[in-house]
């Protein structure tokens, strides 16, 4: 589990002219605004608001813009003690305030990726161990605007799938690349950029922190908020399709690999040579290869049990 901490790189340059810095707090935990404290190298503290943020994080709003060219030190604690020395777990970073950039006014870009099949990792409720599902699921691409890259430690994200929150990543879980910190099973249960269907064998009790989506078609939405900004960013969607079609139809719920073999070689036979001949009423040689064919497929379904994977 992922301690307080400020999303900022090491040497990283904040622009002079961020609406607000944050401190994200450890899961189930809650930074103590109070205990926010923004100084110059010389150890001056910043006039500043502390307020407490989504997620109980803490957010810390400059009175000015920072002075571009110096450094300064942020730095925030969480009331829970670290167990061995009694003082309150505490986050802290150092960086440099860059040149004021005009505050972003575009997101990016979010495309849905080509559909998986197999087993998809889900966490519990209680974060004790997760279970590996069969079903399909996409990843959505994310390409993050230019101008919003230098602000991205400073943004918390929310998925919703057609209108319902699918999940949530705190400040600082989305890179200059687009990339998402996956789900830890403690703050976060689902993958921000991953939405799934489940395809049977779902074990009992599954809780709906762990469900997925109907299969069918959907629209995902992706809400990126900048902390503190009077700018909103507008919110991306993306279709796509779920389906547990290639899902073979086992009793178990196995997966048929043979589904994701590609095209077969007899489809581009004319369809009187796939089935039965009409001369005659009989049924063709080609007719019996074909039916032989399919039941090879059906027979072509593996176990595939529910695995619980216990967290160490």
């Amino acid at each position: 589990m992922e301690g307080s901490h400020v999303p900022l790189p090491p040497d990283a340059v904040v622009p002079a002219n961020v609406p607000a810095l944050v401190v994200v707090p450890p899961a189930h935990e809650g930074v103590e605004e109070q205990s926010l404290r923004l100084r110059t190298e010389e150890g001056v503290d910043v006039e500043a608001r502390l307020l407490k943020g989504p997620g109980s994080s803490g957010v810390l709003v400059p009175a000015a813009p920072l002075v571009p060219g110096a450094r300064y030190h942020l730095e925030g604690s969480v009331p829970c003690s670290d167990g061995h020395t009694g003082q309150p777990f505490a986050a802290m970073a150092d960086f440099t305030a860059g040149p004021e950039v005009a505050l972003p006014t575009a997101t990016g870009v979010l495309q849905a990726g080509a559909t998986q099949y197999g087993a998809i990792r889900v966490w519990d409720s209680s974060a004790s161990c997760s279970s590996d599902i069969m079903g399909s699921q996409v990843t959505l691409g994310f390409t993050p605007a230019p101008e919003l890259v230098p602000f991205l430690p400073w943004v918390h994200w929310t998925l919703e799938v057609d209108g319902q929150t699918w999940a949530t990543a705190p400040h600082g879980a989305v890179d200059a690349n687009g990339g998402a910190r996956p789900a830890d099973g403690f703050r976060t249960m689902r993958d921000l950029l991953t939405v799934y269907t489940l395809c049977g064998n779902e074990p009992s009790g599954l809780p709906p922190s762990a469900m997925g989506v109907a299969p069918g078609v959907h629209t995902a939405t992706l809400r990126p908020v900048l902390e503190q900004s009077e700018t909103a960013l507008p919110a991306l969607e993306a279709s796509f399709e779920l389906t547990c079609r290639r899902m073979c139809g086992c009793a178990d719920g196995g997966y048929n690999p043979g589904a994701e073999a590609g095209p077969d070689p007899d489809d581009g036979l004319p369809l009187k040579a796939k089935g039965c001949s009409q001369a005659g009423g009989g049924l063709s040689v080609l007719g019996l290869l074909a039916a032989l064919r399919l039941w090879r497929r059906r027979t072509a379904c593996p176990n595939a049990p529910v695995s619980r994977v216990s967290r160490p």
